[in-house]
């Protein structure tokens, strides 16, 4: 059984399959804001025991899987300050291309697009996108130095939708 809860779309092309104990989730308006989405193209499944986030849209183009089990995909994210209470959320709709496969335990970051014909993994974090066709495994840890008020400087804010919290979104 697959738990869906929270206001979104479902989209299946010709043969494409949600498998069993997933749990995909959007939270209610006034912390989420328009439409969202999960397609599915021809072909592409959606394993066992996966978590998608679907603050934003999701979509797989055709010929995709994503195997194995206990991988997660969001589509919201936060950056807090260095001091104090301050925060942002940061949401991006996920892209991934076709004839992708994702292996099991991976974690998807907002914002990110795969290309077609990509192999990634098993445990790969993506947390950037990933342009070329080929074969992707774990990134070394690295330090990234950053502040908020950079973060908000880079992204969008999405204003008009009466919600609970700052949010940006990542494009």
């Amino acid at each position: 059984m697959n738990i869906l809860k929270g206001p979104f779309k479902l989209y299946l092309k010709e043969k494409a399959a949600l498998g069993n104990k997933n749990y995909l989730t959007r939270a209610k308006s006034g912390i989420s804001y328009g439409e969202s989405t999960l397609h599915l193209g021809e072909l592409t499944k959606i394993t066992t025991s996966h978590h998608l986030d679907l603050t934003r849209s999701i979509f797989f183009g055709d010929f995709s899987i994503l195997a194995g089990i206990r991988s997660q995909l969001w589509t919201h994210g936060y950056y807090h300050s260095n001091q104090g209470a301050d925060r942002v959320r940061i949401d991006g709709e996920i892209f991934i291309g076709d004839n992708v496969y994702v292996g099991s335990g991976c974690i998807f970051n907002p914002g990110v697009r795969v290309a077609n014909a990509v192999h990634i993994g098993g445990g790969c974090t993506v947390s950037k996108n990933l342009d070329k066709s080929g074969m992707y495994v774990n990134q070394g840890l690295r330090y990234i130095e950053n502040d908020l008020q950079n973060i908000r400087k880079k992204l969008t804010k999405v204003e008009g939708f009466d919600l609970v919290e700052e949010v940006y979104k990542k494009e």
